[in-house]
């Protein structure tokens, strides 16, 4: 009999060993489920936001040394900037989110698409076109999907629920009228993007250089005929932003267009741009 209730003994000591194991498993299994389905997914979000920013941040920068360029003329001073792809993960449970950044020097299914402009003075018909854009897409899991692009001087911020321009071009139009008589002046700087298509996707960090090729600044007084077309992926957008200035832009598919011809234009300041455009990692 002894024998006997040593072996029951040593079976409930074996049960109970068990029994405990599976219980620290299944605490350890809770509370990795806690940390997978509501820490890490509040993690990757904050560090896609913080992402975000800081690709804000980087073709804010991209913008503001194009501008220097042109303010100053600096011709074959080429300016580096970088822009990081990826954002950071969680270690051990979630890893980084990609982006693609793109640069587009023709885009859509037409090489004229962009930036048009023509008008007419005492030397003739004149007619000066622009293209090109650099966009970056965020491949994020928790936090919103968005898309910056540079485009004719200004940086617009794409997402699910619409477009913002973040930093506006230089371009403006004002009605100076006197006496009911129809007189504007209009200042356009056009930015024409040159150099070869790219497309990188990742999380690493890339490069993207610019230089000025070239830059002419004139000044037309009493011109005719001014028309400013404007083909673009965002027309709403660029609508509205016309639509703050005194043109009268007209909606027509993806092309804004902008009539002057019965106005009288006393002076259109007009600075034509050349940038060339290198996207390496």
């Amino acid at each position: 009999m002894s024998g006997l209730r040593r072996k029951i003994d040593s079976s409930e000591e074996g049960v109970a060993t068990t029994v405990g194991t599976i219980m620290a498993l299944l605490i350890f299994l809770s509370i990795l489920s806690l940390i997978t389905q509501q820490y890490v997914p509040v993690w990757m979000e904050d560090n896609e936001a913080y992402h975000m920013d800081e690709v804000k941040g980087q073709f804010a920068d991209l913008k503001g040394g194009i501008d220097t360029m042109v303010i100053n003329e600096r011709e074959d001073y080429p300016r580096y900037s970088s822009i990081n792809l990826g954002t950071a993960g969680v270690p051990l449970f979630a890893g980084s989110s990609p982006g693609r950044l793109t640069f587009s020097p023709r885009w859509g299914e037409n090489e004229d698409r962009g930036m048009s402009l023509k008008f007419t003075d005492a030397g003739g018909n004149f007619t000066y076109t622009a293209t090109g854009n650099i966009s970056y897409h965020a491949i994020n899991r928790e936090f919103e999907d968005q898309t910056l692009i540079y485009e004719h001087g200004s940086i617009i911020l794409e997402q699910s629920d619409g477009e913002i321009m973040r930093a506006k071009p230089q371009i403006s139009i004002d009605n100076i009228s006197v006496d009911g008589e129809s007189e504007y002046e209009v200042s356009i700087t056009m930015i024409d993007l040159t150099g070869s298509s790219r497309d990188l996707a990742g999380t690493s960090r890339v490069g993207v250089t610019t230089q000025l090729n070239s830059i002419n600044s004139n000044r037309y007084n009493n011109v005719e005929n001014v028309s400013l077309n404007l083909t673009t992926a965002y027309p709403e957008l660029w609508e509205n932003y016309f639509n703050e200035t005194d043109a009268d832009p007209e909606l027509n598919g993806n092309t804004i267009e902008i009539d002057l011809s019965n106005v009288n234009v006393v002076e259109l300041e007009l600075t034509t741009v050349s940038v060339e455009v290198e996207i390496a990692r």
